[in-house]
């Protein structure tokens, strides 16, 4: 067998075993939990609407965020991974307007100011996300920012699905549909950022020893946005919160 064809079937095999990891683990299950059920079917009220752009901005910073984080605490050798999140990082907050600016765009046109959005305080779901995330990125330990990065992908090309058939109650011009439409563009596993995701893990020469590791952090970083969600929907609930 040629040296070719052992690379190729190193990496089919490599993409078989992220694959069976992906439909174990099936992060479109979040479309069933209880936010995302009811907003395909209801049109969220004004109350609802800022609680969820106030804690949803959680997600927002901590995309581009850990992402800094995990260049700077790479290790030098490193070199492979700190382009890929590189690449990751020059669309989250490159360009004007970037990832924050579409979003602040977005929630104006529902009444919610960006000076609001940098005062918010992070409730305890919205807080342990941005923890999760962040501890990922801040160790020096590449495939775990990878592995965390192949989670974050896959989860917000399902949760941008699910905002989108919300936010069809809405009427939004193009300047407030924005942050839905680049997100809609961008995270695909076709050639969006889940595809970019698995195909980094796929090059790394631990991904078969490290197996179990991997798909422990892909549950936890499923939980963490699944916990922001959770976390609007208990608060729409509470006593004296508006329906």
């Amino acid at each position: 067998m040629t040296t070719a064809a052992i690379l190729t079937e190193k990496n089919q095999s490599a993409l078989e075993l992220i694959e069976q990891i992906r439909r174990e683990n099936d992060v479109r299950r979040m479309l069933q939990r209880p936010f995302f059920s009811h907003i395909k079917q209801n049109r969220m009220s004004q109350e609802q609407l800022r609680e969820f752009f106030l804690q949803y901005f959680t997600i927002v910073q901590t995309s581009w965020r850990m992402l800094a984080v995990g260049i700077a605490s790479a290790p030098q050798a490193d070199l492979d991974v700190v382009m890929h999140l590189v690449r990751f990082l020059e669309t989250e907050a490159g360009g004007s307007p970037n990832h924050a600016g579409y979003y602040f765009r977005w929630a104006e046109a529902f009444g919610v100011s960006t000076d609001e959005l940098l005062a918010v305080q992070p409730n305890r779901k919205s807080r342990a996300f941005e923890e999760t995330l962040m501890g990922y990125f801040q160790t020096s330990d590449s495939l775990m920012k990878q592995a965390a990065q192949f989670g974050t992908e896959d989860c917000a090309e399902v949760l941008i699905e699910g905002l989108n058939n919300g936010f069809q109650w809405f009427p939004m011009n193009a300047r407030a549909y924005g942050y839905l439409a680049i997100h809609r563009l961008l995270e695909n596993d076709e050639e969006g950022h889940s595809r970019w995701a698995i195909d980094g893990l796929a090059k790394s020469p631990q991904l078969h020893a490290r197996r179990e590791e991997i798909e422990s952090i892909y549950r936890n970083v499923y939980r963490a946005f699944t916990g922001v969600f959770d976390g609007i929907h208990d608060a729409w609930n509470l006593p004296g919160a508006s329906a």
